[in-house]
């Protein structure tokens, strides 16, 4: 449970992460055209670098430890659901 619980935060912060860096950057971009940006990476990739890489980093970051905690953790449910169920013996059905 714990697991699910870190993914799905892990996920839903690296979403948000991303959108508000990628929001900024496009805010960002506005004042940049008449500033004045690289012509080499174009407006936005500009403004994205001038806002920073690091937030774009940490979001791909967090999105990613949180996808596979969602899986290690759905993983480990569905095994202990369909396939980790031991089938009781009795005594009397020991194979030779």
């Amino acid at each position: 449970m714990r697991e699910l619980i870190a993914g799905g935060i892990g996920v839903i912060s690296g979403i948000l992460l991303f959108g508000f860096t990628s929001i900024a950057a496009a805010v960002y971009a506005m004042h940049l055209r008449e500033v004045g940006y690289s012509g080499e990476f174009g407006l936005y990739l500009s403004a994205l670098w001038e806002v920073g890489i690091v937030p774009i980093i940490f979001s791909l970051i967090f999105f990613f430890l949180g996808l596979r905690f969602l899986f290690k953790a759905t993983d480990r449910e569905w095994r202990a659901k369909y396939f980790l169920v031991e089938e009781e013996k009795s005594t009397g059905d020991k194979e030779a």
